[in-house]
């Protein structure tokens, strides 16, 4: 079956998912304004995959699970990967994805994944439902990746826009060492702004790729402009970790903001996959349900 579009509108919101991936690939407001990065394979051909069973790299794409080896590749297989339409209506849509659909070796439990996304009037709900069909306790990470536009108005910059959070930050952030492939756990950064609450954009804070904010002290943080004071709200209860990113250079004119469980490989773990932070732990026969809500600003 060839991928498909499918699109939810409720008079104030359009948004379109794609089936391949079920990546949210628009979100447009009634004067038909677009929030999501539209893909380009020359700077990033993504726009809002959904990591699942890892976040990031792991080491050589490879861990080790109840004693055997496997390979991952980088945030997981699902952004290509094409998923099942279980619902659609006017304003709510279901893709789901089970084991089956992975690659040999990839990961040992049984499960299904299922993305929803609900249209509401000042924003979208995205929901990420894992059920475990295995015979014992499965594990995983997962998170969001979705890419805004930065800037949305001509004229605008990059450099006009910042991210807000809404109480102040009491611990730094991490870095990624490029070299290593790793984040540096060793070493904390200082909050990038003067008062723990705003992050003016500079392209310096994305020179060595995400940064990641591992002990968030919130669970929402607004991307939005000085000069319009137009932008994104993204609230994310159920994840521990935020962070963001964008490519290097004037071209990404885009950021990412990035709930997660989970991480890429870190310099304090080693490459058993039971010990990767923030891992996920689901009971036979549960479900784990992890949302994040985009309300436009």
């Amino acid at each position: 079956m060839k991928p498909m579009i499918i699109t939810l509108k409720n008079g104030c919101l359009t948004a379109g998912i794609d089936t391949m991936g079920a990546q949210l690939i628009s979100l447009k407001d009634k004067d038909g304004t677009e929030y999501i990065w539209q893909r380009d394979p020359e700077v990033w051909k993504n726009c809002s995959p959904i990591l699942f069973p890892i976040v990031g790299n792991l080491r050589n794409d490879r861990t080790w699970i109840e004693g055997k080896e496997y390979s991952i590749v980088k945030h997981g297989p699902c952004k290509t990967l094409e998923f099942d339409l279980l619902v659609s209506d006017e304003t709510e849509a279901v893709f789901a994805l089970d084991d089956g659909h992975f690659p040999e070796g990839c990961y040992p439990y049984r499960f299904q994944l299922r993305v929803r996304y609900r249209l509401g009037e000042k924003g979208l709900t995205a929901s990420l439902e894992v059920e475990n069909r295995d015979g014992r306790d499965i594990f995983y990470c997962l998170g969001f990746h979705t890419g805004f536009r930065c800037p949305l108005g001509e004229g605008e910059r990059f450099e006009d826009y910042e991210l807000t959070f809404p109480e102040k930050q009491t611990a730094g952030y991490r870095r990624y060492d490029l070299e290593k492939l790793e984040f540096d756990k060793s070493r904390e950064y200082p909050f990038p702004g003067k008062d723990g609450i705003h992050i003016p954009l500079t392209r310096a804070l994305f020179a060595n790729d995400a940064f990641w904010f591992d002990r968030t002290a919130a669970r929402e943080v607004s991307l939005k402009s000085r000069v319009s004071g137009r932008g994104v709200k993204v609230e994310y209860p159920d994840f521990e970790t935020v962070a963001f990113w964008t490519t290097p250079g004037e071209r990404g004119t885009f950021l990412c903001i990035e709930p997660w469980n989970g991480s890429g490989a870190c310099s304090d773990e080693d490459d058993e996959f039971i010990h990767k932070n923030h891992l996920q732990r689901l009971s036979q026969g549960k479900t784990g349900i992890y949302s994040m809500t985009i309300s436009l600003l």
